[in-house]
């Protein structure tokens, strides 16, 4: 990885050479905006179906619950960290855990995948109420490629709210989508046939297993895929005597293991189909960070496009009440919105700070 990440540094300091030419915006010497004709042609042919228009109003109510859920989230997470209950660990900024907990080249496709998605979807939501995109194109870390941005033009500020919060709702609803897409390929992937390799042995397996034996049968039960292994690994009892069938330089070897207290066998598996492992990796990172981009983004602060969408809602509520929607009106005034972004920004920039210490 690490010859990946000098590619990447190289390609950047070529952009970066090269980029009055290319109409490359630089930002603090390690951000780069590239804007080209890129998603135009898709957002011209999805976005002349205004039936975008009806899905984008009513998926308003639904953005502002989940965005008001985050938010509570967000607060009870950051007096959890305070008091200890979690870990540093979880607080780093997502960017921070590439190349310990996130993969590079799994984590980046599904960083990127997320990043282009969300915009695409702002772009054909915006196309369908008649609003020009501006531009598009990459945007850049140090020459990695976090994905494509949609600029719409500056008539998004000036139309109703309740059509500002149907665009903005676009990019989340769109990463919830995928990740629901992602997340049953995922389901699918686990039927595909594989052998499963025995990756670790932990106690009480060790004393039989090695790394590398193939498993072939738990009791009587065949080990097809992956789903096999976990329907059997859901039914393990605890102190039950298991019949292990794997294959092992070529032998058919069978052992009687008895599972531990907690009722397991200290069985760690993997599909010697590397091609599928990749796979379910990028599947996974996938649904991962559409699923974290989605509801970070309906946090209800500036700029993010939870704030469009909540103080959207006063308008869409009024079309069925109008005194309720005068009272959310009044509730979500331009004071108390800034005061939660005011809330949300420090929470967001606190936690990191503590995290690094």
């Amino acid at each position: 990885m690490k010859y990946l990440i000098l590619i990447f540094i190289i390609l950047w300091l070529v952009l970066y050479t090269v980029r009055e030419k290319i109409n490359l915006k630089v930002y603090y010497g390690i951000f780069g905006i590239l804007r080209t004709k890129l998603g135009f042609g898709i957002i011209e042919k999805l976005g002349k179906y205004k039936f975008w228009r009806k899905i984008g109003i009513l998926s308003i109510p639904l953005c502002s619950i989940l965005g008001i859920f985050m938010l509570i989230n967000l607060t009870i997470m950051s007096v959890n960290l305070a008091l200890g209950h979690v870990s540093k660990e979880e607080a780093k900024p997502v960017i921070f855990l590439f190349g310990t907990l996130i993969p590079w080249i799994p984590g980046l496709i599904g960083l990127i995948v997320a990043i282009t998605i969300h915009e695409l979807a702002h772009g054909i939501f915006a196309k369908s109420f008649n609003i020009k995109i501006k531009s598009s194109g990459v945007v850049f870390l140090l020459g990695i490629p976090l994905g494509a941005f949609v600029e719409l033009d500056d008539k998004f500020k000036e139309v109703d709210k309740k059509i500002r919060g149907a665009i903005a709702s676009a990019g989340p609803l769109a990463n919830l989508f995928i990740y629901i897409l992602a997340s049953l390929l995922i389901v699918l992937a686990n039927f595909a046939p594989t052998n499963l390799e025995i990756l670790d042995v932990k106690e009480p397996a060790s004393k039989y297993l090695k790394k590398g034996d193939i498993i072939l049968k738990i009791n009587d039960m065949k080990i097809n895929n992956l789903e096999d292994f976990k329907s059997v690994a859901k039914q393990i009892e605890p102190n039950k005597i298991y019949k292990i069938t794997v294959l092992r330089d070529n032998k058919v070897l069978e052992f009687n293991i008895k599972s531990s207290d907690l009722g397991r066998l200290g069985i760690l598996v993997a599909p010697t189909n590397k091609g599928l492992v990749e796979a379910i990796n990028i599947l996974y990172w996938t649904s991962f960070f559409n699923f974290i981009l989605a509801l970070f983004n309906l946090i209800p602060a500036k700029p993010l496009d939870g704030y469009y969408v909540l103080t959207a809602l006063p308008e869409l509520v009024k079309e069925r009440s109008y005194r309720l929607g005068e009272f959310l009106e009044r509730v979500l005034d331009d004071k108390v919105i800034n005061s939660i972004t005011l809330l949300v920004w420090w929470i967001i920039i606190g936690s990191i700070i503590y995290s690094m210490l």
